[in-house]
């Protein structure tokens, strides 16, 4: 017997629970070799359905490690997205910007289930 499956972002789109995040993609090129300076020219933006909901401090330091900023978000989106959130260098929504958060020990904060993604993206706190 086949157990039937429900497609959860078919069901939140109907709805009009998921929202619009603009993800913005990065080359950089060096200006000056021997100054090491740099400079971020960003692509245009791809869009990116998801349900986003605000996380409290408190919430995000139980269930996730170091150091969290302010201001948090956690989206649900669909899997085909991972790879785009983790090489983004800038996630717009409501004109705000925000970063995948990533730590250098254990890596993004993520959490992977079977057919969608648990993303905490943390605020910028320069605007570039």
């Amino acid at each position: 017997m086949s157990e039937k499956r429900v497609d959860i972002f078919n069901l939140l789109k109907n709805e009009g629970k998921l929202e619009t995040l603009y993800v913005y993609a990065a080359k950089e090129t060096q200006d000056d070799p021997y100054e090491k300076t740099s400079t971020k020219t960003y692509l245009n933006p791809l869009p990116v359905k998801a349900l986003v909901r605000q996380v409290s401090p408190e919430s995000v330091y139980w269930k996730y490690y170091g150091i969290i900023p302010l201001r948090s978000l956690e989206i649900i989106c669909e899997k085909k997205y991972l790879t785009l959130l983790k090489t983004a260098d800038k996630i717009i929504y409501k004109d705000e910007n925000f970063k995948c958060m990533k730590d250098d020990a254990k890596g993004f904060a993520i959490l992977e289930r079977s057919d969608y993604v648990v993303v905490i993206l943390a605020k910028k706190v320069n605007n570039d």
